[in-house]
């Protein structure tokens, strides 16, 4: 799944550009500007959300004991880092309940460098596998930013999901 959504995203070509001003959301402002392609854009967002329910929504649930969720996802979209492009992303808190990022592509094959560091854990998820996903809270806790891509073309699925 992972290589078929990197190829629809990138035949669809219709990146964001990365800049705050953003008409696809509502209010037309984005605080934390990424060169992206939302699901809805591809016809894609009804899929994503029925896999979110799923499997994530169960999966969390067991993590996280009393904490019920319907898995609401506010935004769903595909990310692309490039050194000449977006190679990073600044320090954030998302704006979600919790945040869902699945790795599209290799570290090491398809592109260098890369990750999500966590600043207040001093974590670094450096090198996660093709197809896994990485979960964490968005709005409080888990102030992290993406680190610069060095060279090729990183792409992440990012879910920001509610209760």
């Amino acid at each position: 799944m992972c290589d078929e959504l990197v190829e629809e995203m990138e035949h669809y070509g219709q990146w964001s550009g990365g800049r705050h001003e953003d008409s696809r959301l509502a209010g037309g402002y984005e605080n934390v500007p990424t060169v992206d392609i939302h699901m809805k854009q591809v016809g894609y967002e009804d899929h994503w959300l029925q896999l979110l329910r799923t499997y994530v929504g169960p999966m969390t649930e067991s993590l996280f004991p009393g904490y019920h969720t319907k898995t609401r996802a506010v935004m769903n979209f595909v990310v692309r880092y490039r050194p000449d492009e977006q190679p990073s992303l600044r320090p954030h808190h998302d704006s979600s309940t919790f945040t869902l990022n699945v790795a599209l592509n290799h570290k090491g094959l398809d592109y260098e460098g890369g990750g999500c560091r966590f600043l207040r854990y001093d974590c670094v998820v450096s090198a996660p596998r093709k197809g896994w996903g990485l979960l964490h809270p968005g709005r409080l806790t888990h102030y992290h930013e993406g680190l610069p891509t060095t060279r090729g073309t990183r792409y992440i699925m990012v879910s920001f999901v509610d209760p």
